[in-house]
This record gives structure tokens, C-alpha cells and sequence, in this order.
């Protein structure tokens, strides 16, 4: 299937487009979406989000008129960059062929976002309003009222700008004027950029995923059960518009989707919207695990895996396996703790260094980082671990046997009572990192 791009650019840049489009076509096809002022950006990318891959758009400052909150980062955008170099070819090309032009009777419309272009700005025209408004949108209104206004009282010689969508104002104003565009082989590389992101990205999103689910009970789930679990993951999957892939095997409803569709229903890997979904339905306790592969063998064995992981967790929850052994979990808020099955070699020798299980140690690193502290309480291990705060005792006790931990007292904001003792984990900066990563 072939990759769909949406062209947002003003018809000055259509040209281009038009050359580079019979080249491309065995690998995408082109949906031109033209525009004639900076107002009409937003709703174009919004009205086409659903119905292209990506967009490739032309220029930064069109790219942010669209707005970073409608902005779909599931959709890449690649921007034809306004090049200063091209600007000051453009200027040497008019000293050399115009040599009695003033270059202080040229206004250049977007030379004041070109950082070592402020340099040159004492030499052109400081007439005109200046360009300071908070909206992008009126800053850009300036700049054409700008290039009108000084022409029309004769005030400058030359404009030059940056924006396609100016020129037929400034036709119709009779402004001499020079586009600065982006050159052919520019626009063929960001047009062959964004199409090889699409296309690994879309190999990923089709990596197998399997999710091994129970409904945890005292005694092995019967028929019926099981077959009212995966009534229900079938009602969810319907509900999201997904098709209902869900059995049963092995005492357990296995979901068999791809990795888009596992990043969907989890909120990119942060919140397992089905959990919460079976949560509302089930009194008991929901145990999901994910697990992803290059092929449907390997996810179902992650998925059996990251089930097991879920088991040992207190609660409803749910945890993911990736084919390279990395664990996300519990995927209940944006603060998910992160650890590897297999493990860093650097952390496995730490481990046995300390004298504690390696994925323990991954589980407190991680949820020290994500704490943002070196200094963790009984407490904090105990909720990190899924265990009691007894054990978490024994852990840290084995910890300081061994003289990577130190305890400290502190009494933090918002606490009551004497100060709480904390133990400070040596291996860790301040802000919970491992010292040296």
C-alpha cells in the first residue's frame, strides 16, 4: 500500500512538487493541499489528519501556525526549512548584478528569525512596523503590510520574503519582489526523509502483539468464566473500533493485535485503557500481560511472561515485554517503572555487588529516577517492588550491609511528626540517576 503524504504549501511551491511527484510515485502518492494565507493552515492539517501518513510542509513558520496542541505526534511532519544560506546567495547575486542598489531599500520580511542574520539588519530598511506581536499569525500580517506599504511610499527598492502565499499581494500591489524557495534537491530530500520514516514506522506498528489475560480468582477460571472474560474484551475491542481478535487458550484470553493497536489501547505504553475497561465490568482482580515480537510465537511467550510479572504485582494491573526483553509496568500512569528481563551488565554485576536481585534493583533505579531522588523510604520500596514494607526492610538492610546505602532523617513538605528516615542510595545522584549514565 502506498505511503499517502499531504503537501501543505502555498501554490509559488507547487512547481516543484509537480517535477518530483512522477519520480516518486511508485513510492508515495501526493495529496496537494494549497494554501493562500497562514490562517487556513490549522484547518487543512486538521481536516486531512485522518486520511494521510504524513505531511511534509513549506516552512517553519507555517508549520507553527498550525499550533503544538493539534499537532498528532503519531504523524510525522517534515518542514521545507528556510535556508539563509539561499538568502545570502540571493544578496550577493544582486551586489554583483545590481551594483548601484541600495541594500538599505530592501526589506527582507523573515530575516529577523535568522539569528546570524542580525549582524546585516543595520544595513536594511528599520522602517515599517516593527515585529514583535505574541501572535504568529499578526506577526505575519506585518510583514505583508510591510512589504505593501514601504513600496507604495517608495521607501524601498526591493522586497524579499520567505512566504509563496505573499505573492500574489504583492503582484497586485506592483512590489518588485524575490522568493527565496527551497532548491529541488532540498525538497527531494525532505520528501525522501519523511517517507522512510513512515515506512519504519509503519514496519513497526505491525510487529506482532499478544496480551495474556486473566481474571484472577482462588480457584482455576472454569468454561464460563473464561468465556464471559473474553465476551468482554471483545465488547472493548468493538468499543475502539478494532477487530475482535480475542480466544481462549491455555486457561487464559490471549488478545492477538499489532503494535499500533497496542500503543492505542495503552496510551503509548503509559495507561492500559482495556484494564480499566475490565475493571468496571469484574470484581476480581485483572491481571494483562503484553508482549511483543517479530512474530506472533515470540509475543505469545512475552506475553506469558509479562503475565507473570503482573501476577506478582499487588492490584489490577498490567505489564508489557518487548522483543528485546525490556519490561514497562504497571501500565496504570504516566510514571510506569521500566526494567529488563535480561538485564545491563553494568547493573547485573552491581546487583551482586549489593547482594539483591537484579530486577529488584532495575524496579528501585528506575522508580528512584522517575521520584526524581537518591533517597527512598521503606515505604517507597515496598510500593516500587509490590511487596510489604517488612521485606522492603530486609532488602535495604542487605543494601546498607554493604555499604551502598547510608540513612538519613529528613522531614519532607506537607510531613507531620519528627523526621522520617530515608535511605540514601550511594549509586544514585541527586535526582535519582545512576552515577555515570
Amino acid at each position: 500500500m502506498k505511503i499517502k503524504l499531504g503537501i501543505i504549501t502555498p501554490e509559488t511551491h507547487m512547481d516543484y512538487f509537480r517535477i518530483i511527484e512522477e519520480e516518486m510515485r511508485p513510492l508515495c502518492q501526493f495529496r496537494f493541499l494549497t494554501i493562500s494565507n497562514f490562517r487556513e493552515t490549522k484547518d487543512v492539517y486538521l481536516k486531512n489528519l485522518g486520511s494521510v501518513d504524513g505531511f511534509v510542509i513549506s516552512g517553519r513558520l507555517l508549520y507553527e501556525s498550525i499550533g503544538m496542541e493539534c499537532l498528532d505526534e503519531k504523524v510525522p511532519v517534515h518542514i521545507l526549512q528556510d535556508n539563509e544560506n539561499l538568502l545570502y546567495r540571493e544578496l550577493f547575486r544582486l551586489l554583483v548584478t545590481e551594483p548601484g542598489l541600495d541594500i538599505s531599500r530592501i526589506y527582507v520580511d523573515y530575516a529577523y528569525i535568522i539569528d546570524s542574520f542580525r549582524e546585516f539588519q543595520k544595513y536594511l530598511t528599520h522602517e515599517g512596523k516593527p515585529i514583535d506581536s505574541g501572535d504568529l499569525l499578526e506577526r505575519v500580517e506585518t510583514m505583508l503590510e510591510n512589504h505593501i506599504t514601504l513600496w507604495e511610499e517608495k521607501k524601498i527598492d526591493l522586497s524579499i520574503t520567505a512566504f509563496g502565499h505573499f505573492v500574489p499581494e504583492l503582484k497586485k500591489h506592483g512590489v518588485r519582489y524575490i522568493l527565496i524557495r527551497p532548491t529541488l534537491e532540498n525538497v527531494k530530500e525532505t520528501i525522501k526523509e519523511i517517507i522512510n520514516e513512515i515506512t519504519i514506522l509503519k514496519l513497526k506498528n505491525q510487529r506482532a502483539v499478544v496480551a495474556c489475560i486473566s481474571a484472577k480468582t482462588t480457584q482455576p477460571p472454569s468454561e464460563d468464566e473464561l468465556h464471559e472474560l473474553k465476551v468482554l474484551v471483545s465488547r472493548f475491542l468493538r468499543s475502539v473500533n478494532l477487530a475482535d481478535t480475542a480466544q481462549i487458550s491455555e486457561g487464559f484470553v490471549r488478545l492477538y493485535t499489532t503494535y499500533g493497536n497496542f500503543m492505542k489501547i495503552t496510551s503509548n505504553a503509559h495507561n492500559c485503557t482495556l484494564l480499566e475497561y475490565l475493571e468496571e465490568q469484574i470484581s476480581d482482580k485483572v491481571k494483562i500481560g503484553w508482549g511483543s515480537g517479530h512474530e506472533y510465537f515470540q509475543a505469545n511467550e512475552n506475553a506469558t511472561k509479562a503475565h507473570r510479572q503482573a501476577n506478582a504485582f499487588t492490584g489490577n494491573c498490567s505489564f508489557f515485554i518487548n522483543e528485546n526483553q525490556k519490561v514497562i509496568g504497571p501500565m496504570r500512569s504516566m510514571n510506569v517503572i521500566q526494567f529488563s528481563e535480561q538485564g545491563d551488565p553494568e547493573i547485573i554485576a552491581l546487583a551482586k555487588r549489593i547482594g539483591i536481585n537484579n530486577i529488584n534493583l532495575q524496579k528501585i533505579m528506575s522508580y528512584a529516577e522517575i521520584m526524581r531522588t537518591n533517597k527512598l523510604s521503606s515505604e517507597d520500596v515496598a510500593q516500587c517492588l509490590s511487596i510489604t514494607v517488612r521485606g522492603a526492610n530486609r532488602i535495604l538492610n542487605k543494601i546498607e550491609e554493604n555499604k551502598y546505602v547510608q540513612p538519613v532523617f529528613e522531614k519532607r513538605e506537607n510531613s507531620k511528626g519528627r523526621p522520617k528516615k530515608y535511605y540514601e542510595l550511594l549509586f544514585l545522584d541527586k535526582e535519582g540517576r545512576k552515577i555515570g549514565k
